[in-house]
């Protein structure tokens, strides 16, 4: 464990913010109360903070001297909380206000990662006011998907024409912006950054008909191969290609970057996730622990990391 870390957080009172008004509030809950038990395991002051509209009356309360973000979705993993801290000069974890935001936007993702040399699948941008499936040019299957959401909610494989009105209502039911991305046939594989080490890649094999929100966060209903079932060509490749879009979005201290590797061994990178869960079946604590980390190490880690992103100076 990295001890000057642990002894600057000693000195301060850690405020764990989970909750929040995104469609993963429960999951950010569990990622939270995680969180916020190992902190205290470690004699650390820290308080749970529901994130509500008086959040800053809340930090204020608990006379925050560090803010951990275990937030997911919407209002807290986009950028608006992080810019909410800088405004209140209090250190915080991960990511900082334009990296979030961009993360979060899965069609600027794509835009900025492509730019950086990172295969990522084809893709169209459905406006609030399109709904004409005759507009899309992409061939089905393709995969219709909310442009900033998470957790794989709203997210439908849309396989035939008949499949097209559903994906939209479900997707809108996320978000108003949406993506439509080509179907890539292959391989799961995610790939978890902490500080400057790249962590083993899992293979995520879902029993449902791709990794949707029940087979995330429901026990049993995906595997996790560790190390994932690639050559040593392809998973460095991936880890390449991780590496790339966490850098070209300006990412800190942690990420998880999620591909598609087809049967030709090229990665498809799909989103990356910078503020990834830390439930029972969340994929990063589970790479940090394969890398040697236990899970109060991997927390602290992350807390260098992010102390190491420069705050706007104050006037």
């Amino acid at each position: 464990m990295h001890e000057p870390t642990l002894a600057w957080l000693k000195k301060r009172r850690i405020a764990v913010l989970y909750g929040g008004w995104s469609e993963e509030k429960v999951i950010s809950r569990i990622t939270g109360k995680a969180v916020l038990q190992t902190f205290l395991g470690l004699g650390l002051k820290a308080y749970g903070v529901e994130v509500e509209c008086d959040l800053p009356a809340a930090l204020r309360k608990v006379k925050a001297g560090f803010a951990f973000l275990a937030l997911h979705g919407r209002y807290g993993e986009d950028g608006t909380v992080q810019g909410l801290c800088e405004i209140m000069n209090i250190p915080y974890s991960g990511s900082g206000v334009l990296a979030s935001a961009l993360s979060m936007n899965k069609a600027a993702a794509k835009h900025l990662v492509r730019a950086a040399g990172v295969s990522t699948p084809e893709s169209f941008l459905v406006t609030p006011g399109q709904s004409d499936l005759k507009a899309v040019p992409i061939k089905m299957p393709f995969v219709v998907k909310p442009a900033d959401g998470g957790s794989a909610i709203g997210v439908t494989i849309v396989r035939r024409s008949s499949d097209w009105p559903r994906a939209l209502r479900a997707a809108r039911k996320v978000s108003s912006l949406l993506i439509v991305e080509k179907f890539i046939s292959g391989t799961e594989v995610t790939a978890s950054i902490l500080g400057q080490e790249l962590l083993p890649l899992i293979e995520v094999v879902p029993k449902a008909a791709f990794y949707n929100f029940k087979a995330k966060y429901v026990k049993g209903m995906s595997e996790h191969i560790l190390p994932a079932r690639l050559s040593a060509n392809v998973g460095k490749k991936v880890k390449d290609f991780a590496w790339r879009a966490h850098q070209a979005l300006g990412c800190a201290a942690f990420s998880r970057v999620d591909f598609i590797v087809d049967s030709k061994g090229v990665p498809w990178f799909l989103e990356l996730n910078a503020i990834p869960g830390m439930t029972e079946t969340s994929l990063f604590p589970e790479a940090a622990k394969a890398f040697g980390f236990s899970f109060p190490e991997m927390l602290v880690e992350v807390v260098r990391g992010s102390l190491s992103k420069q705050m706007p100076p104050r006037a």
